[in-house]
């Protein structure tokens, strides 16, 4: 008798098996062992884990050699959608082969095959779904199964396979989990736990979809050099050195640590260098270097995952590596919200559209680049979509750019995580940005030295404060605090920016809150009109469609390159990554890594001309309903009594804001997650009370928006027709997602609940996106400002 693992409908409807489970067994294992990173750092010796892997996909589908997982695979009645269940019975066998020789691997792979269709759970939740039904439901299938053993030890392996046929103790499981985790909980349970679930379901996956495990492949080391030319030692005063001279220097700099004999030891770098130095092919230079080292020392072919915070920086660093990663061959996945599956890698007719998703969502490529919330969504997360690639981590070299965008309260738990990440999975992490932001120092202060640990750091530009010090782009004069609360805007526009603007400089104004920037456009533009200058005034925030966003950055660029003064009212869209330079700005008072971003996009090209370019903080009283009390309050303290900064002392000031952090209830929300991480409290019941892993979200997320799509042109209007025949079934979700899913999404904004009570859903069938139909347009839609908002409330939420 054959017996299956999938099936597939023929075109005349009838349903064969697919693929033999004997197959399916031997192939997953075959991937998981191949994935399987031979340099961990646990516990558990690379031969036990090597030989827990395989009682684990040996052992994973057990179930489905039942008569009653096969008629509901070919589709035979009776059907049983009870009995045909499978994942319980193969890890009770693995729990009852494992137990006598390791408690601990017995319920590791109980846990693991238990769950390896749905999302992890709190260990100690587990004895809870071995109760008297999944008793009786075992008895049926073991019943079933009992004549066809011999059959089963021959296909899988495993002999006296019998012998372990039996319904575990629920009783002993709980005490032995909570054995487990209250006398010798350990964070590297965490990982060794996600590492190994990681691999089985990815594994699974990749196999059921008939997905290639890809192979990386060699990476020249040169191709940075190449594109940019090869780095040497500026013998020259850096004072004399040009914009491309002094980023040559710095990758130098940065390229020459690569000599110490001991590089391979450190596993933690940072990167700190001004804006506008070139810190992204710095980064790609030195990592390209450091795999090809570790492949000739230690054989290790490592992975290289970028990771940055915003859609419109990841778009381009796309096309930055894809113009400087010359082989053909070498394949780069963006993986982010609108990443087309199909544009974006190699087009192979041949594989189908669910092998290009599982290329995707699991990384099968040379380079990952990917965002933060993909990142350390899939870092801390209990879910089985996110942790398919958590075991690409392993060997790794992690970029992590622009990080100062984290929240601060969050930087302990990251800064802990990372550093475990490297320890236990020996992934190299480089951490890069201009304002040096403590998560290294603030995880050890916090989290790690309570566990005896003590993360060790290099950095790849050690005369960073020299290169600091050489530029003199711009100034933060930090003197307006308070505008006059009756009159904010009005007051700002015709006092505050009256008297610092002129009407030959280009401008850009950064507000925290989509309310206040639009007012201020408004205002802005009301001034302009009564002194009759010509000057253009933009706007930019995420209350624009995602597709004009886009657009309008480029206009503005274009427009500067062309000699036009222009004028940019935004909100913190323009902070990182965004390559727009203007002679002045203004900045509402916020974090002070993000007032020096903000710095960054003046006087970016550091003309001399332009030397000292102000940036202006004003106070609209929104720093703290947006940014909270601690860094309101630090952001003050940090600026005190200072009438100017020039840019040589930005750093200095950007210690100042994280050295004077001491408050450890600023923090308590870090602490809570790391518990929950060393404790293993994957779910709860009240995850976001109890601080569940579930729970994590590495961008606040606030029930108060919702997303509405706006029909803006008659090709929207084709986009949500699409749409709508899809969840009808007219159209196939491949097809809606091969050709218009990217496009669709670029029509939706986040619009606040209080702005959307007349407006109604897409349609009957999907109540969670509004819709503002091309009619109503002008209604709801403004083409400048985008969403029109009533002014007279707001939620509060960084845009």
């Amino acid at each position: 008798m054959k017996f299956y693992s999938h099936s597939r409908e023929l075109d005349d409807g009838t349903i064969q098996g697919s693929k033999l489970l004997k197959t399916h067994i031997k192939q997953v294992g075959d991937k998981a062992l191949n994935r399987l990173y031979p340099n961990l750092n646990f516990s558990i010796t690379e031969k036990e884990i090597r030989e827990l892997i395989l009682v684990i996909t040996d052992l994973h589908d057990l179930g489905k050699y039942t008569s009653y997982f096969q008629n509901y695979l070919l589709k035979k009645e009776p059907i049983d959608y009870t009995l045909k269940q499978h994942a319980h019975f193969g890890s009770y066998v693995a729990f009852n082969l494992l137990l006598d020789s390791d408690n601990k691997q017995a319920l590791i792979a109980l846990y693991i095959i238990l769950l390896h269709h749905n999302k992890l759970i709190a260990l100690y939740d587990i004895a809870g779904k071995i109760d008297l039904n999944a008793q009786k439901v075992f008895e049926n299938q073991l019943n079933d199964i009992r004549p066809i053993l011999t059959n089963i030890e021959q296909e899988i392996g495993i002999t006296k396979i019998e012998s372990f046929l039996r319904f575990p103790s629920a009783k002993k499981i709980r005490k032995l989990f909570l054995k487990w985790i209250r006398k010798n909980q350990n964070i590297e349970d965490y990982f060794l736990i996600n590492y190994l679930f990681s691999l089985l379901i990815e594994a699974d996956k990749l196999d059921a979809s008939n997905t290639p495990l890809y192979s990386l492949k060699y990476m020249n080391n040169d191709w940075v050099d190449k594109r940019f030319g090869t780095t040497k030692r500026s013998e020259v005063d850096l004072n004399n050195l040009s914009n491309d001279e002094l980023r040559n220097y710095c990758r130098f700099e940065a390229i020459n640590q690569l000599n110490d004999e001991n590089i391979l030891e450190y596993k933690l770098f940072t990167l700190t260098a001004p804006t506008g130095i070139g810190k992204t092919m710095t980064a790609l230079d030195f990592a390209l270097k450091l795999k090809s080292k570790l492949n000739e020392r230690r054989g290790n072919n490592a992975q290289i995952i970028y990771a940055l915070p915003f859609i419109n920086i990841i778009e381009q660093a796309i096309n930055e590596y894809e113009e400087t990663l010359l082989e053909e061959e070498i394949r780069i996945l963006g993986h982010y919200q609108f990443a087309d599956v199909f544009g974006i890698q190699d087009d192979n007719d041949e594989d189908g559209y669910q092998q290009k998703i599982m290329e995707l969502d699991s990384w099968q490529s040379d380079v990952v680049i990917t965002s933060f919330v993909q990142f350390f969504e899939t870092l801390i997360s209990n879910k089985n979509k996110l942790l398919k690639k958590f075991n690409h981590f392993a060997g790794s070299i992690i970029i992590l750019d622009e990080v100062q965008t984290l929240r601060l309260d969050y930087m302990p738990l990251i800064g802990a995580a990372l550093y475990y990440l490297s320890k236990f999975l020996d992934a190299r992490i480089i951490m890069m940005t201009a304002t040096k932001p403590k998560i290294f120092d603030l995880a050890e202060q916090e989290i790690l030295s309570e566990e005896n640990e003590k993360p060790i750091v290099k950095e790849l530009l050690t005369n960073h404060n020299r290169i600091f010090s050489l530029f003199e782009r711009t100034t933060i004069f930090p003197i307006i605090y308070n505008t006059d609360r009756n009159d904010t805007v009005h007051n700002f526009v015709y006092n505050i920016f009256k008297e610092k603007w002129e009407f030959d400089k280009s401008c850009i104004i950064v507000c925290n809150t989509v309310n206040r920037s639009i007012e201020i456009f408004n205002k802005i533009n009301e001034y302009l009109k009564s002194k009759f200058y010509l000057n253009p005034v933009y706007y930019l925030s995420t209350n624009i469609l995602p597709s004009i966003r886009k657009k309008r950055i480029t206009k503005i660029k274009n427009l500067i390159k062309q000699g036009e003064i222009p004028i940019l009212v935004s909100t913190q869209v323009v902070e990182a990554g965004v390559d727009l330079d203007f002679d002045m700005g203004f900045r509402d008072l916020g974090p002070i890594d993000s007032i020096i971003q903000v710095a960054g996009r003046i006087n970016r090209s550091n003309d001399p001309d332009r030397k000292n370019s102000p940036l202006y903080i004003v106070d609209f009283d929104d720093c703290q309903k947006v940014y909270g009390k601690l860094t309101t309050i630090q952001t003050k303290r940090a600026l005190n009594n200072k009438k100017n900064i020039p840019e040589s002392n930005y750093l200095e000031v950007i210690e100042k804001y994280f050295n004077d952090i001491s408050d450890k209830k600023s923090f308590h929300t870090s602490r809570k997650y790391f518990e929950s991480m060393k404790s293993l409290k994957y779910d709860s019941q009240n995850p976001n009370e109890d601080y569940s892993i579930s729970s994590f979200r590495i961008i606040e997320e606030s029930n108060h928006y919702r997303p509405v799509f706006i029909e803006i042109d008659n090709y929207s209007q084709l986009l949500r027709k699409k749409y709508l025949q899809k969840i009808k079934n007219e159209i196939s979700k491949e097809e809606f997602d091969m050709k218009y899913e990217m496009d669709f999404q670029q029509h939706i904004i986040t619009v606040p609940k209080y702005c959307t009570n007349d407006l109604y859903p897409i349609n009957e069938y999907e109540e969670n996106i509004l819709v503002v139909p091309l009619e109503d347009l002008n209604k709801y839609y403004d083409l400048k400002t985008g969403f029109k908002r009533d002014q007279k409330s707001e939620s509060f939420m960084i845009l």
